[in-house]
């Protein structure tokens, strides 16, 4: 589940800044409470594409590597 919860979020990422909690929520039927938040930001650090992560107060703000 953890791994199209991160892929849903860099599909959304290349086309928003932000994305949303509510969005995530909707998608999966869960709750991003702020544990969860924090492990799904430590696990998108973990992803060679990306530079940042940061848990903002809407949503997760994602910047990737440039080319």
């Amino acid at each position: 589940m953890e791994e199209k919860i991160l892929e849903f979020i860099l599909y959304c990422a290349e086309k928003q800044k932000v994305v949303p909690f509510s969005m995530i929520e909707e998608e999966f039927n869960i709750l991003m409470d702020d544990k969860l938040k924090s492990v799904v930001a430590d696990a998108l650090w973990d992803i060679d594409t990306v530079s940042d992560a940061l848990v903002e107060e809407e949503g997760f703000v994602i910047t990737f590597f440039e080319n």
